[in-house]
């Protein structure tokens, strides 16, 4: 996606990521089925190819709540964070009245490819001290986008994108990213995969071996990039041994 103006803007800039990272929870408190554990939900997605919208996270739950569960359906979102690659530790550490735990699971795509399927960063308005101007004003939009219960024409579409913050609630540092609709992929639109730094040797080999690569939170740029190059190198060697077999079946 060109944009030489922008490209020119950040280029440099340590606190504006070039990446878009889904983290993947432990959400078996969350669902009346029970859930699955982070890495669980992290496998599904791998083999699934979707990251999928499974409910709203925004400053109209409570009234959906009063609604049909077809017309709650559409705020459904998947969430995603531009936090910088090198700061990821930062989002899965424990963080007192923070309901939603994040892990050590997930999945990198650029920028660019999470705005081509529709990603939007989320809108936080400012309700602190008292100034809820904006916040009642945003409020009537929701009364006008709905009528007898539904959501008529586009402007709800705005709506699931909007969250409050407050002296109570306030994740607006988590810059967070969302998309209105399941993220379907392909094991080529990914950057790499996000697994812990200590643990997951069969499924990090076995990545290894597809060509897929992965990094860890709390490594270093230069981390990063040196398994990314590693990552590289065991791919190449992957496949000549691959075209290696197949010609030594060719000759016999």
């Amino acid at each position: 996606m060109e944009n030489t103006a922008k490209s020119l803007a950040t280029d440099g800039r340590e606190d504006i990521s070039q990446f878009i990272v889904h983290l993947t929870r432990n959400d078996q408190k969350t669902f009346p089925d029970g859930g699955n554990t982070a890495k669980k939900n992290f496998q599904a997605i791998l083999e699934s190819r979707t990251i999928l919208a499974t409910r709203p996270h925004c400053l109209f739950n409570q009234q959906l709540d009063d609604l049909s569960d077809q017309e709650k359906e559409k705020f459904n979102v998947a969430c995603f964070t531009e936090v910088p690659l090198n700061q990821l530790h930062l989002l899965i550490k424990e963080i007192p009245g923070r309901q939603i735990k994040l892990e050590s699971y997930g999945f990198v795509f650029t920028k660019d490819f999470i705005i081509k399927s529709g990603g939007q960063p989320a809108i936080y308005i400012n309700s602190y001290n008292n100034n809820l101007w904006l916040r009642d004003a945003v409020k009537e939009l929701f009364k006008v986008a709905q009528k007898n219960g539904e959501f008529v024409g586009n402007l709800w579409r705005l709506l699931p994108f909007i969250n409050s913050m407050d002296e109570k609630h306030d994740f607006s540092w988590e810059r967070e990213w969302r998309i209105n609709k399941d993220l379907e992929f392909e094991l080529n639109d990914l950057v790499c995969l996000i697994l812990p730094v200590q643990g997951e040797y069969l499924l990090k080999r076995n990545l290894t071996k597809e060509g897929i690569t992965f990094i860890s939170p709390g490594w270093t740029y230069e981390q990063i990039v040196t398994q990314l190059a590693r990552q590289q190198k065991a791919t190449k060697k992957f496949l000549l041994n691959k075209i290696k077999q197949l010609q030594t079946k060719s000759e016999k």
